[in-house]
């Protein structure tokens, strides 16, 4: 296998110095270059031709959106943004303009959290190498977009659970996905998206301003309503428990990793095809491996509805592909077709008109 050359970029010497030495250490992975900057990084992309490139947000002379949007255009490098926990909108940002992946800096020393960093960053960075450069830019919500800002949510306990699975590529697919989603049928949106920790709050309240109805970071205990949406904190697996149109409440459960993640969206769908049976709708979008696709096969053998996007479509085609091997998915559609899929699929059941 031949080695995925890295570039280096961030302002701070320490911070290169241990992104490289955490980069070098990894097998198949060379770190060609380190830059200091956005002006640095652009003219390093052009000389060494990384596969990959590592990219502070925050730099002085040119940061490092401004960077991210020249390499995206002038280059076949696939870029893995790094940014603070006080800036997640910059982070989506970074997502809308081409990054295939992003990695929260802890706020803690870097030194003393290098460990658990190196880990994300190493995958972060096999990730966006498995990416083809033409599909680095997904297509992003447009303005005005969103059909269901004015629809009331419906009142009281869901009668349907739709459980979301994604990954790399995620973010703005789920855009797309909310964008088209209805709040006044009696159902409830659960997602599953892999992301760093102390985003996932600010993914929902992205998620809600696109849906025109309420997304919210899941708590343990949280009572489910129709016409919400929720999204599952990082490091615990959210579960569902309730029936039908009865007291329906979310579990975060601490146990072990699956497929070396926490959350994994299999324990939510599984769960979800226990207490709901065929009132469940499960919908795995892009991303890599294979989260999801067992819990999507339990529940079509409970009788609900599955919806993988497409290859063509995804960033990755890792998860949703794993679902149509594994012949779990009933319908395989392009991203701006799910919504719709979803629709079908509650009225299908009586769910909504």
């Amino acid at each position: 296998m031949a080695s995925i050359r890295v570039l280096v970029v961030d302002d701070s010497a320490l911070v290169r110095q241990l992104l490289t030495h955490v980069l070098t250490e990894a097998r198949h992975i060379e770190v060609v270059g380190t830059a200091r900057n956005g002006v640095e990084a652009v003219a390093a992309v052009k000389l060494l031709k990384p596969d990959v490139v590592t990219l502070d947000i925050q730099m002085p002379e040119m940061d490092g959106l401004e960077a991210l949007k020249i390499i995206v255009r002038d280059s076949s490098a696939r870029v893995v943004m790094l940014t603070s926990l006080d800036d997640p909108e910059i982070a989506y940002q970074a997502l809308e303009s081409g990054a295939i992946e992003f990695i929260g800096k802890p706020h803690e020393g870097l030194a003393s959290a290098i460990e658990r960093l190196g880990t994300d960053l190493v995958r972060a960075v096999r990730t966006a190498y498995g990416v083809s450069p033409d599909k680095r830019i997904p297509s992003a919500v447009k303005d005005g977009e969103a059909s269901n800002s004015a629809a009331e949510p419906s009142p009281g306990d869901p009668q349907h659970l739709v459980v979301i699975a994604a990954s790399t590529g995620g973010p703005l697919a789920l855009e797309h996905l909310f964008s088209g989603l209805r709040s006044d049928a009696p159902a409830a949106y659960l997602v599953v998206q892999h992301l760093p920790t102390g985003f996932a709050g600010s993914f929902a309240a992205r998620l809600s301003r696109i849906a025109g109805f309420p997304v919210v970071e899941a708590v343990d205990g949280m009572r489910i309503q129709a016409g919400w949406g929720y999204v599952a904190p990082y490091g615990t697996h959210m579960c569902v428990s309730g029936a039908p149109g009865a007291s329906t409440r979310i579990e975060l459960v601490d146990g072990p990793t699956l497929h070396g993640l926490k959350p994994s969206a299999d324990p939510l769908f599984e769960s979800a095809a226990e207490h709901f049976g065929e009132h469940v709708t499960a919908v795995v979008l892009t991303g890599m491996g294979t989260d999801g696709a067992y819990g999507m096969a339990a529940v079509r053998k409970a009788g609900g509805a599955t919806i993988a996007q497409d290859e063509e479509t995804s960033v990755v085609w890792g998860m949703p592909g794993a679902a149509v091997r594994l012949e779990a998915a009933q319908s395989v559609v392009p991203i701006d077709r799910v919504a719709v899929e979803v629709r079908r699929s509650l009225r299908d059941l009586g769910v909504t008109s």
